[in-house]
């Protein structure tokens, strides 16, 4: 059996439930993020109405900018991605309305030959 210091499980515990995962955040400034930020990027995020909530990526492209993607699937064959900038100022985390930058893709719908009919 492995016993961990209590220190150190409470801290992977925080860390854990704040979202910050290894590799979770890229960019050249993704060092610069703290499991706090990605908590509060992830909180901002699920406020906003008229987005997706679900983040496929944050990159961390300066400081204090991070591009964001959130979406996916829609359908059996769409998918709908929405892409924009999260900003900190003033130690708060917002999204830049105006980067907010919608995207429908057509995903082939994979039908196998044996689902075909009239042959």
């Amino acid at each position: 059996m492995v016993r961990v210091p209590l220190a150190l499980a409470i801290v992977s515990l925080a860390l854990f439930a704040s979202g910050a995962r290894s590799g979770e955040v890229s960019g050249r400034y993704s060092s610069h993020l703290s499991a706090s930020d990605v908590a509060q990027i992830k909180g901002v995020i699920s406020k906003e109405t008229g987005i997706a909530h679900n983040v496929k990526k944050i990159e961390a492209v300066a400081p204090d900018k991070v591009a964001i993607q959130t979406g996916g699937r829609t359908g059996t064959d769409s998918a709908t991605y929405y892409d924009f900038n999260i900003y900190k100022r003033a130690g708060k985390w917002t999204i830049d309305q105006k980067s907010i930058e919608i995207s429908i893709e057509s995903t082939p719908n994979h039908r196998l030959d044996s689902d075909a009919t009239g042959r």
